[in-house]
């Protein structure tokens, strides 16, 4: 555990350098705790892999990870591995979790209703879904690829993931006073998480500064 925490900040110290040497200029306004540090650090890590492979930016799936789940916190996130609330329709062959939802249909009234929920084993599995589900449907064709993470943020509430009429906005929020375009960069960046993670692993190092972070430039 202590390992992982050092892994953790290393990381995040790692990125905060990324992002400035990228020329990405962060509007993070917040002082996030360490449970959200962390959160985001491991999301973070899935999502820009993923995003490689699927063209959903990382930002906005670190964003509706964060605001679909509560942190990691909400019931779906802790009995299902769910992070992004995606219901189990008749597409669906894996398991489901039975949770009360609110629902906002009209743009102004909320209503609770019971619906099923796709159940994961993981929050990897989680996350792979989630683009496969956004890839699968053609109405999200505006998401895949989009670099922008505005537009990105607008084109996936426009196509009606959620029915909450400010679900862009939030997203939005959180994208820009987390700093979470840091996991956008692909290419070198990537590789440079990459081979900080491998050092870490290879050699247990409480911190990778100590050996030189521009080292691994």
């Amino acid at each position: 555990m202590k390992t992982q925490r050092r892994y953790l900040k290393a990381l995040a110290a790692l990125l905060t350098a990324i992002l400035f040497l990228g020329g990405f200029a962060a509007t993070a306004s917040a002082a996030p705790t360490q449970v959200q540090k962390d959160f985001i650090a491991k999301v973070g890590l899935m999502a820009s892999a993923d995003m490689r492979k699927s063209g959903v930016l990382a930002s906005l799936t670190i964003a509706q990870a964060i605001l679909e789940s509560g942190w990691g916190t909400s019931t779906l996130a802790k009995n299902a591995n769910s992070l992004f609330g995606i219901k189990a329709d008749s597409r669906w062959n894996g398991r489901v979790f039975s949770k009360s939802t609110l629902e906002c249909y009209d743009g102004i009234n909320y209503t609770s209703e019971v619906a099923l929920f796709r159940a994961y084993d993981s929050w990897q599995q989680s996350v792979n879904d989630h683009s496969d589900f956004l890839r699968a449907g053609s109405r999200y064709k505006a998401v895949i690829g989009e670099r922008n993470y505005r537009r990105a943020c607008n084109a996936i509430h426009k196509a009606g993931y959620a029915t909450s009429p400010d679900y862009a906005r939030k997203l939005i929020n959180l994208i820009e006073t987390y700093g979470l375009t840091a996991y956008d960069i692909g290419g070198a960046g990537t590789a440079l998480v990459s081979r900080v993670v491998s050092a870490l692993q290879g050699t247990g190092a409480a911190c990778p500064l100590k050996k030189g972070l521009y080292s691994l430039l």
